[in-house]
């Protein structure tokens, strides 16, 4: 595994991201993922039962064909229920609320990994993410980390595994997708540096190690 998943030079100022940078990041992140994922699902169902009403008009032999665009648009909003439902556990975690941290990751890393990849964990009982009263700005961070990594893993990566360890002074995420060339990365895309940004504002440190190939393993320091 080579490079640290950034080129800059994370002392640079340049490199450095605001509060407000970063909940930035996360509102163009979460409206591109409207735009280009959520809507097209709603859209392709809406466009398909408009069709099946209008050849419900049609001969009884065409019944058949009418189910079936049914059965695909009812697919196709299943999806966007649930990506749907993914997005606004990222805007706002709310299991917190409710859950411990481990429950809450867990359950959330199950509906990202979905039944495409397998999920592992490895977590020592002397974590923080075993501690009930962890501080809750670093426990939410490590949650908004987490769920990046997975993204990444997932949708850049398609990632079949992912292991995930919660040690005493460290959370670490590993996954066998397809890695990247850290020194490659678009400028443009701000997951990596949302991600850095994000635990520097809790006065911690995230770490990103890949190479084409994989595996990728994503570090922040509890």
């Amino acid at each position: 595994m080579t490079g640290n998943g950034d080129a800059e030079d994370p002392q640079s100022p340049s490199s450095e991201l605001t509060a407000a940078q970063i909940i930035d990041l996360e509102r163009s992140q979460i409206g591109h993922d409207v735009h280009d994922l959520l809507i097209p699902l709603m859209f392709a169902a809406s466009a398909n039962l408009q069709a099946a009403l209008r050849s419900a008009d049609g001969p009884a032999g065409e019944l058949a064909p009418l189910l079936d665009r049914i059965a695909k648009s009812d697919e196709w909003l299943q999806q966007a229920l649930s990506l749907a439902r993914n997005l606004l556990t990222q805007i706002y975690p709310p299991e917190l609320d409710q859950l411990s941290w481990l429950a809450a990751a867990k359950d959330t890393a199950n509906r990202i990994g979905g039944s495409d990849c397998q999920v592992d964990w490895d977590v020592d009982p002397a974590s923080p993410v075993c501690d009930s009263n962890w501080n809750r700005d670093q426990a939410t961070t490590a949650y908004r980390v987490l769920i990046e990594a997975l993204r990444n893993a997932t949708r850049h990566g398609n990632a079949k595994t992912i292991s995930i360890h919660c040690q005493p002074d460290r959370l670490v995420i590993v996954d066998d997708g397809t890695g990247f060339d850290p020194a490659a990365i678009d400028p443009n895309r701000f997951g990596i540096r949302s991600m850095k940004g994000r635990a520097r504002l809790v006065g911690k440190t995230v770490s990103v190690e890949s190479a084409p190939g994989g595996p990728t393993t994503v570090t922040m320091t509890l």
